[in-house]
């Protein structure tokens, strides 16, 4: 141990690099920020903290180097450099075969293709009648049973089971209905907190989740509380994937384009890849991840928006000069050219970080980084990484960084150095691995933020910014204080 110790601190090829000693020392210095500090999910403000007391590039942990620097983002994630990621993050989901787990460049490339096609913007256009249909369900769910009723709505859960029933029917071709359920309260609800619940630990002990999966049901749920919702889905998808399996063995009348993970089993993926296993794991990262994103985003610009008698005003008045028919909705591409609209969900995007934790590349050579006083040699095979909250709260590219201000996205918006503030919009990522969903998420946030504020007015019940809207840990998504139940509002 004293040996270790003496190599990480002096003789590392990381040894030179600035950071506190502590960190370079053991790893359990970001396990304690991650999981006993607070609520958890602290170790990406506290490396905020280490780089304004030690400049732009720090070393974190024993073996990891983390950037803040926005002109630096497009080399570490950049599409011109294939990379790959550290083995141990394959487990921070409980999904190591998923696209979003796979570590090995040439294996994730693989599977990404098989699910391409059908994230591509002439697909995602296609489907557009159904993200609408699915909205207007929502809406006539407002109207029955929440604004006849005069009774408040859980916002949360309602773009929740909304995003749900957009994802498992294209990924699937099934109709869950989640947004009929009583109060928005879909099995996806806690199946996504599930998931969050055990990113840390998994993260931290990758061991914990391969044996996990070794063990019974029964025990795993006595152990781990936070993996019933998260079993719960699992075996829902395997149900999903062995009827998809069905069809195609089958013959069945269906058509293979139609629905993503029917274009997964026709296509050409070897036969291992086709395991029952692996397909649960891909199907928990369209699900998952494909409700996560638009769920927080529309969330966070629906507060935003209620809560601002300005902005609202604002978004109303551009919205029925479109759309002067509720009744009659805009085409995707003309909403997409709405300028107040398309502000208020690059702000939400900007906030809502929806992929809040950094996600390390592998340097493959070694990597020059220049500061203002000297220039830092990162050694090959090291992991280097920049985390979205850092940009998206970069003071100097976002002044008044916390703030919603759709106004900062208006008129071809620039920074103080000239170039387009949107280079920094780094929401769904950047390079190889950036959001697949990205163009199904986009059209989900504007169809149905554009149907729900042109159709209802709300106000806010019982929410308060410091408890419901404020984020105070990283769960991989930004998370809000554990004894929030969510943004609530009464519907006008």
């Amino acid at each position: 141990m004293v040996a270790l110790a003496l190599y990480r601190l002096f003789l590392s090829p990381l040894a030179h690099f600035p950071g506190p000693k502590l960190a370079a020392l053991t790893g359990w210095y970001e396990t304690y920020y991650e999981i006993l500090n607070g609520y958890g999910g602290q170790f990406t403000f506290r490396i905020a903290d280490m780089h304004r007391q030690h400049g732009p590039i720090v070393r974190i942990n024993p073996w990891e180097l983390h950037i803040d620097d926005p002109e630096f983002y497009d080399t570490i994630y950049t599409l011109r450099e294939a990379f790959d990621k550290p083995v141990h993050l394959k487990w921070r989901f409980g999904s190591p075969s998923g696209i979003f787990s796979t570590p090995e460049h040439r294996l994730h490339r693989l599977r990404r293709i098989s699910q391409e096609p059908f994230f591509a913007k002439r697909r995602i256009n296609q489907l557009v009648p159904e993200i609408q249909a699915i909205a207007d369900r929502m809406c006539r769910r407002l109207q029955e049973s929440f604004k006849r009723e005069d009774k408040p709505v859980n916002l949360s859960n309602m773009f929740t089971s909304y995003i749900a029933d957009v994802t498992t029917m294209y990924s699937f071709n099934r109709n869950f209905d989640y947004l009929g359920d009583k109060n928005f309260e879909s099995p996806f609800v806690q199946a996504i907190k599930g998931f969050k619940d055990i990113a840390h630990p998994c993260t931290q002990f990758p061991w914990l989740g391969w044996f996990m999966q070794q063990l019974p049901e029964a025990v795993v749920r006595y152990l781990q509380p936070p993996m019933l919702s998260v079993q719960d889905f699992q075996r829902s998808m395997r149900l999903l994937i062995r009827d998809a399996q069905n069809d195609v063995r089958n013959g069945s009348n269906f058509d293979a384009n139609r629905t993503v993970m029917h274009g997964i089993l026709t296509s050409n993926l070897p036969e291992e890849e086709l395991s029952i296993d692996k397909l649960q794991d891909h199907a928990a990262g369209l699900i998952g991840a494909g409700i996560a994103s638009p769920q927080l985003t529309l969330t966070t610009a629906c507060y935003h928006i209620i809560s601002d008698h300005a902005i609202r005003a604002a978004l109303r008045k551009e919205l029925e000069e479109a759309m002067p028919d509720p009744d009659s909705p805009l085409p995707l591409a003309q909403l997409e050219k709405l300028p107040y609209l398309g502000a208020c969900i690059e702000e939400a995007l900007r906030l809502a970080v929806c992929q809040m934790a950094r996600s390390p590349r592998i340097a493959d050579h070694p990597i020059l980084y220049t500061t203002s006083d000297r220039t830092y040699k990162i050694p090959s095979g090291t992991p280097i990484s920049s985390a979205t909250w850092h940009m998206h709260h970069n003071e100097t590219l976002f002044p008044s960084s916390f703030t919603f201000q759709p106004s900062r996205w208006l008129s071809d918006p620039r920074t103080t150095s000239g170039r387009s503030l949107r280079k920094y919009m780094v929401a769904f990522g950047k390079g190889t691995r950036n959001c697949i969903g990205m163009n199904l998420a986009k059209a989900e946030i504007l169809i149905g933020l554009s149907t729900l504020m042109r159709s209802f007015d709300f106000h806010l019940f019982q929410t308060s910014y410091e408890k419901d809207v404020r984020v105070v840990r990283d769960n991989m998504a930004p998370d809000v204080r554990p004894d929030s139940v969510g943004i609530r509002a009464m519907v006008k």
